[in-house]
């Protein structure tokens, strides 16, 4: 099999006490590097997990580094820090994978993205998700869509390579000089969104965001969460997860909308005030 032309290739995962999904998904991982003739060397961000993560990690016979955190990093900053590693010590002809470790990814999921690369190589490839249960796509290439810079919507994948606006970061693969030249994750955004500004300042340095034909493993969406009292709500949708985390919110915002930010941010919470309130008047159905 193809390699895609890189000398090595560096998996970046983080992680939190999710130690049977983080062994899976390394363990997926090795036998995808396998099937696709490429060395993958992997490098963990664990975030502070109590369960015995890095002990089983460790016990696997795969090369693998693992960088301790305090549980405090979240997913932008573990990726963040795991990719810094990478940089520090990558040859120029290296490439990055990006890697959630809920991802099951196939078998032929490298193979498949490295021939991408190998035919786009100043790209970023994005490999999209399936739902295990209806196979419809869950992650991977983004479109704007709508007048507000955070709303985006998933773009089914195609047969052939398709470019997209940005992406989740659920399993992207970068060669390292289109990291080095995109500047790497912003590691100042704590959770979400810096997949997303990611894929956009890719763009912005010329290296498009593409979409890889297919689907090439398993993630499902999270389950919505149960409906419970405004107060609940709001904090759930202000907290670090959730999609309107000031911190975030801000950073992102700032980036894409420097003159006009304020007023995206404030009409995000107005919107979601009156859809929360209109949400309470209307009965749920049985």
């Amino acid at each position: 099999m193809n390699s895609g032309g890189f000398v090595r290739l560096h998996a970046i995962l983080a992680c939190h006490n999710r130690r049977d999904l983080t062994v899976r998904a390394i363990l997926e991982l090795a036998a995808a590097g396998d099937r696709a003739g490429v060395r993958v060397e992997v490098v963990l961000y664990d975030d502070g997990s109590t369960d015995g993560t890095a002990h089983a990690v460790r016990s696997l016979d795969l090369p693998v580094q693992i960088l301790s955190g305090s549980g405090a990093a979240f997913w932008a900053r573990g990726m963040a820090r795991a990719e810094r590693a990478v940089l520090e010590q990558a040859h120029p002809e290296d490439a990055i994978l990006w890697l959630n470790d809920d991802v099951r990814l196939d078998e032929d999921a490298l193979a498949r993205l490295l021939k991408v690369s190998a035919e786009r190589p100043q790209a970023v490839v994005v490999g999209a998700m399936r739902d295990p249960d209806t196979g419809e796509p869950t992650y991977g290439g983004l479109e704007r869509r709508g007048r507000h810079p955070m709303s985006y919507g998933l773009v089914a994948p195609r047969d052939v390579p398709v470019e997209v606006d940005t992406s989740n970061g659920n399993c992207v693969l970068v060669p390292v000089q289109v990291a080095r030249a995109v500047g790497g994750i912003d590691g100042q955004f704590p959770h979400a969104l810096a997949d997303i500004d990611y894929g956009l300042r890719s763009r912005a340095a010329g290296h498009p965001v593409v979409l890889a034909p297919g689907t090439v493993g398993e993630c499902p969406r999270n389950p919505p969460r149960p409906r419970s009292s405004l107060r609940e709500e709001w904090r759930a949708f202000t907290a670090i997860k959730g999609g309107g985390h000031p911190p975030t919110m801000h950073r992102f915002l700032r980036k894409v909308t420097p003159r006009t930010w304020p007023l995206f941010m404030l009409a995000t919470y107005i919107l979601w005030w009156v859809r929360a309130v209109r949400g309470k008047l209307t009965p749920q159905a049985v």
